[in-house]
C-alpha cells in the first residue's frame, strides 16, 4: 500500500516535471540563448587587470508563472581591489516570452558605498515603481540592462545594415537611459578561442554623449547564432578599459 503510494507520487513528480518543461519549451520562442549559459570576462585597464564579470540566465517560478532569472555580478581582483573593492551584484526577471523585465534589484557594494533598490515594471500603465524615488513613466517596452543584453542578442543583432542604428530604452540609476548603437561591419578579432568573425558595433556621437568619438567605445558580437558580445574596448581619461570574454557555459548553439 504505501510502497504504491510513494510509486504514485515519484511518477505525478517526474510527470508533472516533463510536462512543465515541454510546456516552457513550447511557449519560449527562438532566442540565441538558453537556460543555464553562463558568461565571464576579465576586465582589465591597460596592462593592470582589474576584475571579473560574470553574467548567467536560468529560469524561476513566481506565482504560477515561470521568468527568466538573469544575474551579473562584477568584482575587482588583484591589485585594483587592495586599492577600491567593488562586490556588484544586478538581478532582473524578464517575461519568457518577450524578454522585458518585470523586476529588477541592484545590490552595489563599492568600498564603503552601500546601496540597494528594486524597481517594478508595469506593462499595462508603462510606469515603473522604485525604491528609492517612487513612480515614474516611461515608454513603452523599457528594458533594464541585463534583459537589454539577451534582448538585444536574440532580436535586434539580426540582418543589419552598415551603419544602422539601434536603440534600447533601459531604465537605470533612476532614469531612462536610451542606449544607441551603430553597426559599422563584419570584422575578426583575436580572442583566447582564436581569431572569430564578429560584428563591429560603435557609439551614436550625440552633444550629450558620454564618449566624443566612435574609436572611444567599440563592441565586438560574435556573428554566428548565439550572437555573444566577446570584446569591448573603451577609452576613458585615465586609459583603455578591456572586457574579453575568458569563459563560457552552455551556450545554446554550437561553440564558436
Amino acid at each position: 500500500m504505501y510502497l504504491k503510494f510513494l510509486l504514485f507520487i515519484i511518477f505525478f513528480i517526474f510527470y508533472f516535471s516533463i510536462y512543465s518543461q515541454n510546456k516552457i519549451d513550447s511557449i519560449i520562442p527562438e532566442t540565441a540563448f538558453k537556460i543555464g549559459e553562463t558568461l565571464k570576462y576579465e576586465i582589465r585597464y591597460s596592462f593592470i587587470k582589474g576584475g571579473e564579470a560574470s553574467i548567467s540566465i536560468d529560469l524561476k517560478k513566481i506565482g504560477y508563472n515561470f521568468y527568466y532569472h538573469i544575474v551579473a555580478k562584477a568584482q575587482t581582483s588583484g591589485i585594483a581591489d587592495k586599492f577600491f573593492t567593488i562586490r556588484d551584484v544586478y538581478e532582473s526577471y524578464a517575461d519568457i516570452v518577450n524578454v522585458l523585465p518585470i523586476k529588477s534589484i541592484r545590490n552595489i557594494h563599492e568600498e564603503n558605498y552601500r546601496r540597494y533598490n528594486e524597481v517594478l515594471f508595469d506593462r499595462k500603465k508603462n510606469k515603473v515603481y522604485s525604491l528609492k524615488s517612487g513612480e515614474h513613466e516611461v515608454p513603452a517596452n523599457i528594458l533594464d540592462l541585463l534583459s537589454a543584453f539577451y534582448y538585444a542578442r536574440s532580436f535586434v543583432f539580426k540582418n543589419l545594415k552598415k551603419n544602422q542604428i539601434i536603440e534600447l530604452n533601459t531604465f537605470f540609476d533612476e532614469e531612462i537611459l536610451l542606449l544607441k548603437l551603430r553597426y559599422k561591419k563584419k570584422e575578426k578579432v583575436k580572442t583566447k578561442f582564436g581569431k572569430i568573425e564578429c560584428l563591429l558595433f560603435v557609439p551614436v556621437i550625440e552633444k550629450e554623449s558620454f564618449f566624443r568619438k566612435e574609436k572611444d567605445l567599440k563592441i565586438w558580437v560574435t556573428n554566428e547564432k548565439n550572437l555573444v558580445p566577446i570584446k569591448i574596448r573603451a577609452n576613458l581619461f585615465f586609459g583603455t578599459a578591456k572586457c574579453d570574454l575568458i569563459e563560457f557555459e552552455n551556450l545554446k548553439y554550437k561553440d564558436f
